[in-house]
């Protein structure tokens, strides 16, 4: 994916990561983004307007969230089923969620939960595929294999909104906030454009390594200050390192330095819009103390304002080399480090945009790639479990306050209303205007649909 930390991998188009990054000596330049705007200028109006949202975000919770501790209890079930959390009253009569999600009960009426996702991907790395592209992997009957991204791979759902529903204003179509970290390793399947080429990879800001839920924000910062310093106007200095970048492109691609898409590209680093989207310190201090000093209600924070600028679909990783995969100690993280940032970031979320007047026309989902086993092991976690889980969706045209599907008395299995993750994909889609029936073509020229999913009707209808 795109991102600001350049690495020696070699892209699809035969190029390094490095070597495409490193005009300008920052680490990062958007030259891949020409490529986008070339695709703009000769494509159709974009696919279907039916959505009411004009911007989604996406949470989504590497690991795996435990389902039974946090949407889904079963009080009345024997101790080794329901855990160690009590079930607390929402602002919806009827629904309980978790009591260590106390602020998001009192929200319970501007989100849906769902609570009968289901699949049969019961590992990480192809459960995160099948969740973030709607499809399954080729190898996902393979368990424990983990493969890594290849540029065959379906494109992410943030890839497929920038080729066929692209930002409206001077701002990049799809950004990811932090990147997919299992005990601190970095994955990207199902994260990536993967078959649709580098033009819609996301711009990625990582996480900082050595703290987790951190991102790498300075760097971003200190680009776009760069980038406008420059003021990509026929300076003499970035011509010179275009000129020079220009044959390793060249002979990747049909890159010709400063082309009216590479000079927009590079326009986009330095506009106003993205600039002020990074920038934190803009914010009112009231603003930011209501999302609390965790690194993931920040990165909540960041996502809004990146919405509010006009960034179509926002990914946001929820933690950095922390995830929720809590094979042990899953009621001791839960409480004490997983649950609290996303309870008082996700509610500061939801707030901030009704406040705002946005959470109409935004979507925000909360999800992960499983849900966890309805037995508790010997060591107080909980193992893989994708048979049945929870999803999360408000705002963007979803009916809130209700529960849609439901799990049998151990929460092992869906008893009604089953969905996959290629539905909620669908739903997503629909929300945003894109039919999910939309057919495009991969850089080869191969025929692809969107995703193969049904938008939920209870959700959207």
């Amino acid at each position: 994916m795109l991102s600001i930390l350049g690495s020696r991998v070699r892209l699809c188009d035969g190029i390094t990561r490095r070597e495409a990054l490193r005009v300008g000596g920052l680490g990062f330049t958007g030259l891949a983004w020409a490529d986008l705007f070339r695709a703009q200028a000769a494509a159709p109006n974009r696919v279907g307007t039916f959505g009411r949202a004009k911007a989604c975000i996406v949470i989504f919770n590497y690991g795996g969230p435990s389902h039974l501790d946090t949407f889904d209890l079963k009080p009345d079930a024997p101790a080794e089923i329901r855990g160690e959390f009590k079930p607390i009253p929402t602002k919806v009569p009827g629904v309980a969620i978790t009591e260590h999600l106390p602020r998001l009960a009192e929200l319970a009426d501007r989100y849906a939960v769902v609570r009968s996702v289901t699949h049969n991907d019961n590992d990480h790395a192809i459960g995160a595929y099948l969740a973030l592209t709607g499809y399954s992997h080729p190898k996902h009957d393979i368990l424990g294999i983990e493969p890594p991204a290849t540029p065959q791979d379906m494109p992410s759902l943030g890839s497929i909104v920038a080729k066929l529903r692209p930002a409206e204003r001077p701002v990049f179509p799809y950004v990811s906030l932090g990147d997919l970290r299992h005990f601190g390793n970095h994955d990207s399947l199902g994260a990536t454009a993967g078959c649709l080429g580098s033009p819609y990879e996301p711009f990625t800001v990582p996480f900082v390594t050595r703290t987790a839920g951190d991102l790498d924000i300075r760097k971003v910062t200190s680009v776009m200050a760069d980038a406008d310093s420059r003021e990509l106007n026929g300076r003499r200095n970035l011509l010179e390192e275009l000129n020079r970048v220009a044959p390793v492109l060249q002979a990747a691609a049909e890159a010709r330095s400063l082309d009216d898409a590479s000079r927009r590209a590079h326009e986009l680093l330095a506009s106003t819009a993205t600039r002020d989207a990074f920038n934190l310190d803009r914010e009112p201090r009231k603003v930011r103390d209501a999302y609390g000093s965790f690194p993931f209600a920040q990165n909540c924070l960041l996502a809004r304002r990146l919405v509010e600028a006009g960034v179509p679909l926002v990914t946001l990783y929820s933690f950095g080399n922390r995830d929720w995969d809590t094979h042990g100690n899953n009621f001791t993280d839960l409480k004490n480090i997983l649950l609290p940032p996303t309870d008082r970031g996700v509610s500061a979320l939801l707030k901030d945009l009704e406040a705002r007047g946005l959470l109409d026309e935004t979507l925000v989902v909360w999800m992960g790639d499983m849900g966890r086993t309805p037995r508790v092991n010997k060591g107080a976690g909980r193992d893989h479990w994708s048979f049945c889980y929870s999803v999360v969706l408000a705002g963007g045209g979803v009916k809130g306050g209700q529960v849609y599907g439901s799990s049998d008395r151990a929460a092992a299995y869906p008893s009604t209303n089953p969905v996959g993750p290629a539905d909620i994909a669908a739903t997503i889609f629909h929300c945003l205007g894109i039919d999910p029936r939309s057919h495009m073509t991969d850089q080869q020229g191969r025929p692809l649909v969107a995703c193969p999913g049904t938008p939920i009707p209870a959700l959207v209808g």
